[in-house]
């Protein structure tokens, strides 16, 4: 996870139907997620989305209310990290296949409880 374990920047998380469950650990000096050292601090959310049984299949993501207006896909791996600085924020989510329509979630991420820094 860009030089982390996954357990080492949440625990307990899952998506279910009302949205995203856990904690996110309050993590310092991640420089492998940015450059920017304003970047470097924070709580971290690692997702893995699949669009199961196509290999193909392009998938998107954003913050609804992140610093990033634009949707960021994801490598073939699947997985997202993002920095989360809020839990009132939904997480967006498309999926495509060439030739099928383009499915988008929006998934809650109020569940989430961020652990503060020690």
């Amino acid at each position: 996870m860009l030089g982390k374990v996954v357990a080492n920047l949440q625990e307990d998380v899952e998506i279910g139907e009302f949205g995203v469950t856990g904690a996110l650990k309050y993590v310092t000096g991640y420089t492998g997620f940015s450059g920017d050292p304003a970047e470097q601090n924070g709580n971290y959310l690692v997702l893995h989305f699949e669009v199961e049984g196509e290999e193909n299949a392009v998938i998107q993501a954003k913050l609804e209310k992140g610093n990033n207006p634009n949707f960021v896909t994801l490598d073939s791996d699947g997985i997202l990290i993002v920095r989360i600085s809020d839990a009132a924020q939904d997480l967006i989510v498309k999926a495509s296949l060439s030739g099928y329509k383009t499915v988008t979630k929006h998934i809650p991420l109020h569940g989430l409880v961020l652990e503060q820094e020690a």
